[in-house]
């Protein structure tokens, strides 16, 4: 408090008096009061200070947007990758399905099992069936029937346009895989049944960082070509 008195007195004081050096005794008596006066206390004194709000938000990566879809809703193949950007993660495994599809019956189930494993690697699994949309209901029963808790969509008409934007090598077999990045880039696809043992190791891979990218496509017809 004494030095701030002694600037504003040194900073009224006129220019010559200025230049002259103050004497040994009076840089004494400046830097060495004698009793200096006890500040008055005040609230905001006594009161613990704010944080200051955060600059640019909180730390670590935002969260998802909230979801805009129901279950089977119909999308796009560009509403589905939009689907899969949203989510983030290190990527979303999407399979194709259908209520007529028999090995469907074997391998979504075993998708639900392996989902939990997925997530915490930071892998999504999303369904969309292929069932005609007058057969929503029929989709609606058998995710039902099969107790599944993972989300699924109904693809839109036309099948060829559907097909082409999720994979322009997917001729159309059902049950099919899809495993894409968190930019909706494509990096593997297994066309027709994929049992655990062939997903695993590549979905392994992806989680960990090391590279992928093929495709796993047995000669099984076109069982989901448009009809």
């Amino acid at each position: 408090m004494t030095l701030v008195a002694s600037f504003v007195t040194t900073t009224a004081c006129s220019r010559s008096e200025r230049r002259a050096p103050p004497s040994h005794a009076d840089a004494t008596a400046t830097a060495l009061p004698t009793t200096a006066p006890a500040p008055e206390s005040t609230s905001a004194e006594t009161a613990p200070p704010s944080a200051p709000p955060p600059a640019d938000g909180p730390s670590g990566p935002p969260a998802p947007a909230a979801a805009t879809l129901a279950p089977l809703d119909t999308v796009s193949a560009e509403t589905l990758l939009g689907e899969v950007k949203r989510l983030g993660g290190k990527g979303t495994l999407v399979n194709a399905w259908a209520s007529w599809c028999g090995p469907c019956k074997h391998e979504i189930p075993m998708l639900q099992k392996l989902s939990a494993k997925l997530e915490k690697g930071g892998v999504h699994v999303l369904l969309v069936s292929l069932d005609e949309p007058a057969d929503r209901e029929k989709a609606a029963a058998f995710l039902t029937t099969q107790k599944l808790s993972l989300v699924s969509y109904l693809a839109e008409r036309p099948l060829g346009a559907f097909k082409q934007g999720l994979n322009p090598r997917w001729p159309g077999m059902l049950p099919a895989s899809f495993l894409y990045d968190a930019s909706g880039t494509l990096r593997y696809f297994w066309g027709g049944e994929a049992f655990e043992d062939e997903l695993t190791p590549v979905l392994d891979a992806f989680i960990a960082g090391r590279p992928i990218g093929g495709e796993a496509t047995p000669d099984l017809g076109h069982e989901g070509d448009e009809r």
